[in-house]
C-alpha cells in the first residue's frame, strides 16, 4: 500500500511538474523574429501574398507568438483598405472576427496584448469609415480606446500604445458637428496638444528593436498628416516623413508615405518624381489610388498625359471613392485641352460612378451637374495654384478680365485665387482686402469660397498674432454660411482645429 501512495504521488507531481513547465512554454509572448519581420518588410512592399505564406509556416512553428496574429491581421487590412472591394470586405468580416478573438483568447499580461487588439480594432474602423459604416467604425474606435486606456493604466511607460492613443486624441478633437452625436454617444474625448505629443514622445523614444522599426515609420507619417491638417505645418511634416521614407524606391507604403506629405509641402514636382519611381513587382497588390496621386500631380503641372493616369484608375479600381474626382479631373484634362463635347461626357460619367462619401467626391458631383463649366484660363490658373506654382498662377489670373467673367462662380474662384496667393507669398494686406470682397459677394452662394475665406482670414490673423480677429474669423467660417454646400466638414474641422491653437 505504501509503495502505490508513492506511486500514485510521484505520478502527480510528474503530472504537475509537466502541466507547470508547459505552461512557462507555451506563455504567450509578442516577438517579431527574422520570419515575421521578414513578412512585415513585404507587407509594406504590399506583396501580401508572400507575407501570409511566411506568417502560416511560422505559426506552425511558433503558435504562441502574438505577433504573427497582429501580422496576418494587418495582411487583411492592407488589402481590403487599399482595394476598397466592397464584396471582399462583406466576405471577409468573420475573418477580421477570427484575428481578433484569436488574439482576445491569449493571456492578457503582455503589454503587446492590448496594443495588437487596439491596432487591430483601429484597422477595421479605417476601412469601415471608407465603406461608410461609420456608426460601426465609431464602436471599433471606442474599444480600441477601452484597450489603450486600460494598458495605460497596466503599464504606463510602454510607449508604441501612444501611436494609437494620440491619433484617437487628436482625430476626436475636430469632430464635425455633423458627426458629434456619434462622440457623445461612444465617450470620445479628444485633445490636439496631448495626442501629439504622446505621438511625438514615442518617435522621439531610443526604441530601436525590431519591434519598432516598422511602427516607427507608420507613426512618423500619423504624425506628418496631424502636423499638416491640424497644424498647418506642412514643411514640419515633410521634416518628420522624409528621414522615414528613403528606400521610397524599393518600398511601396514608403513611397505613397514621402509622396503624400510631398504634395502636402508644396513638391509637386518631387511629388512626381517620387511616384513615377514607384517600385513595381508582380506578386504586390496594385495600389492605383497612386495611379491618381499621379495624376493630380502632372495636372497641377499642366502635364498633358496627366490623363493616363485617371483612364487607368477609373478602369482598373474596383473601389468607391475619388472615381468622380478622377472623372472631373479627366473633365478638367479635356477642357485645357478645348474638347467640350469630352469634358462633357466625362462629366456625365462623374454623375453616374463611384459614390459622394469623400469631399473631393461630393465637390465633383456637385461640378458634373452644374450646367457651367470652367473657362480655360481660370482653371490652369486653379491647378497651378493647386501644385504651389503660385507666380506662374497668378501671371495667367492677372491676364484674365473680371468683365468677362459672367457667372459668380467664376468672379469668386478668380477673386478667392489671387487672395490665397498674396496668402501664401505673406503679402496679408492684399489677402484680407481680397478675402473680405469673396465674402461679400459669395457669402449667400452654395458655393465653398466665402467660407473658406473667412477661415483663412482667421490663419493669416492668427499668423499675425491676433487671436481676437482670428477667433471672429474661424467662427464666422463654421456658423456665418448655412447655405454653403462644399466641404463643410473640412471647413469646420479647419476652423476648430484653429480656435483650439489660439486658445492655448
Amino acid at each position: 500500500m505504501l509503495f502505490l501512495r508513492i506511486l500514485r504521488k510521484n505520478i502527480l507531481l510528474g503530472v504537475l511538474f509537466f502541466m507547470l513547465h508547459a505552461g512557462l512554454i507555451a506563455k504567450p509572448f509578442f516577438q517579431m523574429n527574422a520570419a515575421c519581420l521578414k513578412a512585415q518588410s513585404l507587407i509594406y512592399e504590399l506583396r501580401v501574398e508572400e507575407a501570409e505564406t511566411i506568417l502560416t509556416s511560422e505559426k506552425k512553428e511558433t503558435q504562441d507568438n502574438m505577433a504573427i496574429v497582429w501580422l496576418q491581421e494587418y495582411c487583411l487590412y492592407i488589402r481590403l483598405f487599399i482595394s476598397e472591394n466592397e464584396t471582399e470586405y462583406k466576405a471577409r468580416q468573420s475573418e477580421w472576427k477570427n484575428y481578433i478573438q484569436e488574439l482576445e483568447k491569449i493571456s492578457k499580461n503582455n503589454p503587446w496584448f492590448r496594443f495588437a487588439l487596439s491596432d487591430m480594432y483601429l484597422h477595421r474602423a479605417s476601412v469601415r469609415l471608407k465603406m461608410n459604416d461609420n456608426w460601426l467604425a465609431g464602436s471599433d474606435i471606442k474599444t480600441a480606446n477601452t484597450y489603450l486606456k486600460e494598458n495605460e493604466k497596466l503599464y504606463p511607460e510602454f510607449l508604441p500604445d501612444n501611436k494609437n492613443l494620440g491619433l484617437i486624441k487628436a482625430l476626436c478633437s475636430a469632430i464635425p458637428k455633423n458627426y458629434a452625436w456619434l462622440g457623445n454617444i461612444l465617450g470620445l474625448e479628444g485633445s490636439l496638444d496631448v495626442g501629439l505629443q504622446k505621438i511625438n514622445t514615442y518617435l522621439t523614444s531610443q526604441l530601436n528593436d525590431n519591434e519598432h522599426k516598422w511602427l516607427k515609420l507608420e507613426t512618423a507619417f500619423i504624425y506628418a498628416l496631424l502636423q499638416h491638417n491640424f497644424q498647418k505645418k506642412s514643411d514640419e511634416a515633410w521634416l518628420t516623413i522624409e528621414p522615414y521614407t528613403r528606400e521610397y524606391k524599393s518600398n511601396v507604403l514608403m513611397n505613397y508615405m514621402r509622396a503624400t506629405i510631398a504634395a502636402y509641402d508644396g513638391r509637386n514636382d518631387e511629388q512626381i518624381k517620387i511616384l513615377t519611381l514607384k517600385p513595381l513587382h508582380q506578386k504586390a497588390i496594385p495600389f492605383y489610388y497612386m495611379d491618381y496621386m499621379l495624376g493630380v500631380a502632372k495636372l497641377r503641372s499642366l502635364q498633358p498625359d496627366a490623363s493616363i493616369h485617371f483612364k487607368l484608375y477609373t478602369i482598373k479600381f474596383k473601389g468607391k471613392n475619388y472615381i468622380k474626382s478622377a472623372y472631373r479631373y479627366l473633365a478638367w484634362s479635356e477642357i485645357i485641352n478645348g474638347n467640350l463635347n469630352a469634358a462633357n461626357t466625362y462629366y456625365s460619367l462623374c454623375s453616374k460612378h463611384g459614390k459622394a462619401f469623400q469631399e473631393e467626391d461630393k465637390q465633383a458631383q456637385k461640378e458634373a451637374l452644374d450646367p457651367l463649366k470652367w473657362p480655360k484660363e481660370l482653371l490652369e490658373a486653379r491647378l497651378l495654384f493647386d501644385g504651389h506654382y503660385y507666380r506662374l498662377s497668378y501671371d495667367k489670373l492677372n491676364k484674365i478680365e473680371d468683365k468677362k467673367l459672367h457667372e459668380v462662380r467664376f468672379l469668386l474662384e478668380l477673386n478667392y485665387r489671387k487672395a490665397r496667393i498674396h496668402q501664401e507669398l505673406k503679402e496679408f494686406a492684399s489677402a484680407l482686402i481680397l478675402f473680405d470682397k469673396v465674402i461679400q459677394m459669395g457669402q449667400k452662394q452654395s458655393y465653398y469660397y466665402a467660407s473658406y475665406s473667412a477661415l483663412q482670414m482667421g490663419l493669416v490673423y492668427e499668423q499675425l498674432k491676433n487671436k481676437e480677429q482670428a477667433t471672429y474669423y474661424f467662427n464666422k467660417a463654421i456658423k456665418d454660411f448655412p447655405k454653403n454646400e462644399e466641404y463643410v466638414n473640412s471647413i469646420e474641422q479647419k476652423a476648430k482645429t484653429g480656435l483650439k491653437r489660439i486658445c492655448k
